[in-house]
């Protein structure tokens, strides 16, 4: 059974490092395979799209080997507790409703999409006031959507709909 399941705090600490050094070779493999290529990934600051997440990466990099030297200096108290894995049940589902609704943005649409993601984020999170958890998801979403495609000029994702607002 999952939710008897405990995990120390240093394993949760290694695998979180892992995982953070995972995303930095992804982020050097995508300038290197991608940006590279096209030649996006040299010259000065205004035309090197690479410039940003390279220095972003370093410094998680640099963030991620302080906390190694950290770990591999500190040594575990005796009465260190461990941690439920169900505790992380809510986090795992909030995340999967992200991941579904990145997935469906290009197909849906910002503006199908993102009203039903809050409210579903909203439910996961505990809320159980439907009609007060209706009006902030569409007023959110599109307030929000006011704001990028009206002030700041960014057009969102239409989708198979071809759904955009002119505001």
């Amino acid at each position: 059974m999952i939710g008897s399941l405990k995990v120390g705090r240093r394993f949760a600490e290694w695998c979180a490092a892992a995982l953070m050094l995972v995303l930095v070779a992804l982020v050097f493999q995508q300038i290197r395979d991608v940006l590279a290529p096209a030649g996006m990934a040299e010259g000065g600051p205004y035309d090197n799209a690479a410039a940003y997440p390279r220095g972003v990466a370093m410094v998680l990099l640099g963030l991620v080997a302080l906390q190694i030297v950290v770990q591999l200096v500190s040594r575990g108290s005796l009465n260190e507790r461990g941690f439920r894995l169900d505790r992380f049940t809510r986090p795992a589902v909030i995340i999967l409703i992200f991941g579904l609704y990145l997935g469906l943005l290009g197909t849906l649409g910002y503006h199908v999409a993102s009203a039903p993601m809050l409210f579903a984020i909203m439910a996961a999170c505990g809320s159980r006031q439907w009609g007060q958890m209706i009006a902030f998801s569409l007023g959110i979403s599109f307030g929000l959507a006011w704001f990028f495609e009206s002030q700041l000029d960014v057009v969102l994702p239409g989708g198979i709909f071809n759904l955009n607002i002119p505001w």
